[in-house]
């Protein structure tokens, strides 16, 4: 296999790597997006201030998750485009491949964090 044919099959590879990326972060904002719909719920029926001031500091949290979601939804397709293309060894990526897997595992990470922690709010005001 020559040079060019084991580049086509790295593109090839990461393609699929960057369009499951992009299910895993459609599937994230979509999950995100129905957390911000049951703090909206949760907040018909409860009225404490304390309850108030955490799903505030949740909702921050889950409109902030969006934006980051977006933001690496647009550079995961930036670097599906420049694979689209087939680069040349001498062109450089739009983003550093280790540093784009590591930004959608820490994405994963924290998202499930945030997610476990809202379910547990919701769960001690019995919410759930």
């Amino acid at each position: 296999m020559n040079n060019r044919e084991e580049i086509r099959g790295k593109n090839l590879q990461d393609q699929q790597i960057c369009r499951g990326w992009l299910s895993i972060l459609e599937g994230l904002r979509k999950e995100n997006t129905a957390l911000l719909d049951r703090l909206t719920d949760s907040l018909r029926h409860i009225n404490s201030r304390d309850f108030l001031d955490q799903a505030e500091a949740f909702q921050e949290k889950m409109i902030s998750k969006n934006e980051s979601l977006k933001l690496l939804r647009h550079e995961v397709m930036e670097q599906l485009d420049w694979l689209d293309i087939v680069p040349q060894p001498s062109e450089e990526a739009p983003h550093d491949w280790p540093v784009l897997t590591q930004d959608m595992r820490k994405m994963q990470e924290e998202f499930e964090k945030m997610k476990a922690a809202f379910n547990n709010l919701l769960r001690n005001w019995q919410l759930e």
